[in-house]
Parts: structure tokens; C-alpha cells; sequence
């Protein structure tokens, strides 16, 4: 015996109008959820992005940032190199237009060959009469350099708070990595340029 077929609803105008709405809604809440999602994991590589940028600059030396990772020497490769010319190093200071300091290197330059370690110093002073946190970016002109240049201990791997009024010298220590003697472009190199400016610390 044959089973008899059910007869196919018919919708009113009405019915029909609300199913698609439905339909509607739903999908725009789909699409709402897809956005979003890409939004909260745009902003999360964007933040992260950051801190990644700044380490990889400071451990290849990529945009003419000094390297700063850590690295194992014995005496003979920190051996400066007597028979190489020497290397005018010369320091720029600048400071953003927010941060009421000034900020000078203490010595326009100092001479090295590679594989020398040298000490220099930069002057700072807050001129506002409350307490302020800075820290500051640096590079280093020619930028092809940056690989070389090591910095060993810097004021600019921390923020800097400065009392009312209070000046306080600030050490760079550093060298030129010995490689630098065996890279034929740096052959026409005499004069490298470490160049700071300082910024008022977010949030502080």
C-alpha cells in the first residue's frame, strides 16, 4: 500500500516575511562573530608586533638598530685591532618635543679600531618640576654598520626616571665587532654616527 504524501504547507506572506528575517539575523550575527574575531587577532599581532620589531633589530641590527643580544667573546676576538684605522664614533642627542628634558652627548666623539671597547657619556636633565620616566631609541648611521656595532651596557635598555631639576650622566659602553675589518663594504666606512633621542615613557 502506497503511503500517502503529507500535503506541503503553504506560508503566508506574513510567515515567509519573518523567515527571512530570521535568516537574516543569523547571518549577520555569523558575519558580526567572523569580524570580530579578525579584529581581536589584528590588534593582538599589532601589539605584538612591537616588541618583536625591537628584538629583531636589536639582534641582527636591522634599520640601523646596535645589536644588543647576547654574545660570547674570548680575549683574542676582543683583541682590538692595532693594524685597522681607526673609527671616528661620534654621538647625537635629541629629545621629543613632549619631554621637557635636555638630553647632549658629553664628548663629541671618540676614536676606536675594531674589537676596542670604548665608554661614553650623554647629559640629562629634567627641566620640569615633576618627576618624569623616558627611554629612549637609538640607531646607527650608516645603517650597514649596525650589525657591527655592540653595545655591552647602555642607558637605553631601561626607562630613565629623573627627579624635579636633576641631571645625571649616562654611560654607553661599547665596540666594533672585529668582523667589521673583514666586510669589503666597509671598506670606504670612517665615520659612524650613534644617534639617541628620547621620548616621555607611555603611561608614565
Amino acid at each position: 500500500q502506497q503511503q500517502q504524501q503529507q500535503p506541503r504547507r503553504t506560508y503566508t506572506p506574513r510567515e515567509i516575511l519573518l523567515r527571512h528575517k530570521e535568516e537574516a539575523r543569523r547571518k549577520n550575527f555569523t558575519g558580526i562573530l567572523y569580524v570580530g574575531s579578525f579584529v581581536i587577532i589584528f590588534l593582538g599581532i599589532s601589539y605584538a608586533a612591537v616588541p618583536l620589531y625591537r628584538l629583531l633589530c636589536k639582534r641582527t641590527g636591522f634599520m640601523g638598530t646596535p645589536k644588543t643580544g647576547p654574545y660570547i667573546r674570548d680575549a683574542e676576538t676582543l683583541k682590538p685591532l692595532d693594524n685597522h684605522r681607526r673609527l671616528r664614533v661620534q654621538f647625537s642627542g635629541q629629545v621629543s618635543t613632549l619631554l621637557n628634558w635636555s638630553f647632549k652627548p658629553e664628548q663629541k666623539q671618540v676614536s676606536v679600531v675594531p674589537g676596542e671597547t670604548a665608554l661614553a657619556f650623554f647629559k640629562a636633565e629634567n627641566r620640569s618640576d615633576k618627576p618624569i620616566v623616558g627611554i629612549a631609541t637609538y640607531n646607527v648611521i650608516p645603517e650597514q654598520v649596525a650589525p657591527y656595532f655592540n653595545k655591552i651596557q647602555c642607558f637605553c635598555f631601561d626607562e630613565q626616571q629623573l627627579d624635579p631639576n636633576e641631571e645625571i650622566d649616562m654611560p654607553v659602553f661599547f665596540f666594533i665587532d672585529p668582523e667589521f675589518a673583514n666586510d669589503p663594504l666597509m671598506d670606504d666606512i670612517d665615520t659612524v654616527i650613534l644617534s639617541y633621542t628620547f621620548f616621555k615613557a607611555s603611561g608614565r
